[in-house]
């Protein structure tokens, strides 16, 4: 029961993160991506700051579909983790597996319809699509994590690893 209450709060507080994100406005939320892009860029690419403007802007620029896609896969690959831990209570791990998918994929939808209604914002069933695989590809994952476990906790207690 503490284990669902807390991924329960966990799931309603990245979802409050990810609608915060959706609320920004089109410059806004470029202005995100191309901050995030700057201050990695700093770090990892070799004479980055000895670039020109024009020439930063451009390398920004390559990046920003990329990013900001990148961006949903994430966000919605935590949001997937999250839910598939707080639907422990499931009967299957089928079932489990399932109410995470169509959760996430139906925030995904309703995140889509919240961004038609931003200024200058749209609704894209491409961003759906990467939504719901972040969700899919965390929710395996996490399926497969928490399989091992219980294979191996199940060995443990018949006697086979000592």
């Amino acid at each position: 029961m503490k284990r669902t209450l807390i991924f329960g709060l966990l799931t309603v507080i990245w979802c409050v993160v990810i609608y915060r994100f959706s609320a920004q406005t089109a410059a806004e939320s470029i202005q995100t991506s191309d901050d995030v892009i700057i201050t990695v860029s700093e770090v990892v690419v070799p004479d980055f700051d000895k670039m020109t403007e024009p020439e930063k802007q451009s390398f920004v620029d390559k990046l920003t579909n990329v990013v900001r896609k990148s961006a949903h896969f994430l966000e919605y690959a935590v949001l997937g983790a999250l839910l598939f831990q707080f639907y422990s209570f499931a009967s299957s791990g089928l079932y489990r597996f399932t109410l995470a998918q169509y959760s996430a994929s139906f925030y995904a939808c309703s995140d889509e319809l919240h961004q038609y209604a931003v200024s200058g914002r749209g609704c894209q069933f491409v961003d759906v699509l990467i939504d719901s695989s972040g969700a899919m590809l965390a929710i395996t994952v996490s399926a497969l994590i928490t399989a091992l476990a219980v294979h191996i906790r199940n060995r443990k207690t018949r006697g086979n690893i000592k």
